[in-house]
């Protein structure tokens, strides 16, 4: 693999967008569109522009919305890109922005009440946010500041999420995603992380670990996998199973990975 030295103007390597609502000083909403953020837990830590109406508002009223749209909504994503809720635009921005007051309509959204803050959420967006900023830092450059959000309420289209539980439908879910200036929807699901609460095991391991047996996969990788079902009393093999369906290959390989790292595509 052969490596070469760039200097990228940004390093946006791939980031869901979000468009962030704030309360302007009249009382009016102020919708902008973002991607630069992350996550810890139940706080949001959100990079906004200096001199932006969006940090000038939280720092006044320090309550927020975060709205994910889907790749289906760049269109409404990009209408905001040469407006700004400043008024005057400041003198480096006027050549390529213009003043706009009703950002909801300009992007052609529709606001909503928030249930615990009181700023708008966005009607269309897939996954609503509402969280109350609790800390502002400014960057070393002051270029930016990062605006620590606590989450308050998460908000979910209910096609995006998995019945009966708190979990999202990852394979339901395609956030809007932004690398190089390129708006992009998510690729084809290419495995799990052990940890992910959606990731069963295929129906034959599981009636046999029910029934007090252990397996052990042997093989994973190209379309299929071989997972040897292991009798309680010593670990003799019993069966072997093949898995041919691409999740059961999917899930095989994920245990394969944790179990023996160089397994998988054997």
């Amino acid at each position: 693999m052969t490596h070469r030295v760039i200097e990228p103007s940004a390093l946006y390597v791939g980031t869901p967008v979000y468009l962030v609502a704030t309360m302007n000083p009249d009382g009016t909403a102020n919708l902008a569109p973002a991607s630069s953020h992350f996550s810890l837990g139940r706080m949001l830590v959100l990079g906004l522009e200096e001199g932006g109406q969006s940090l000038d508002n939280v720092r006044r009223h320090p309550a927020v919305t975060v709205n994910f749209p889907s790749s289906s909504q760049w269109q409404h994503v990009e209408r905001l890109a040469g407006v700004t809720g400043k008024d005057p635009v400041p003198a480096e921005k006027s050549a390529q922005y213009e003043f706009e007051p009703r950002k909801f309509e300009r992007a052609g959204l529709t606001p909503i009440a928030g249930e615990i803050v009181d700023v708008p959420r966005v009607a269309e967006a897939p996954l609503q946010i509402e969280g109350r900023v609790r800390r502002i830092t400014g960057s070393v450059d002051g270029a930016f500041a990062m605006v620590e959000v606590e989450v308050a309420r998460v908000h979910a289209e209910v096609a995006i999420t998995v019945a009966g539980t708190n979990h999202l439908n990852a394979e339901a879910w395609h956030p809007l995603l932004y690398a190089y200036r390129t708006f992009f929807d998510r690729g084809a699901e290419v495995g799990w992380t052990r940890k992910n609460p959606l990731a069963q095991p295929p129906e034959a391991i599981s009636q046999w670990e029910g029934a007090g047996g252990t397996w052990e996969v042997i093989a994973a990788g190209q379309g299929r996998a071989t997972v040897e079902l292991r009798r309680c009393d010593g670990g003799e093999v019993a069966d072997v199973v093949t898995l041919t369906d691409e999740r059961d290959v999917r899930w095989a390989m994920v245990q394969a990975a944790v179990a023996r790292p160089n397994l998988g595509g054997k």
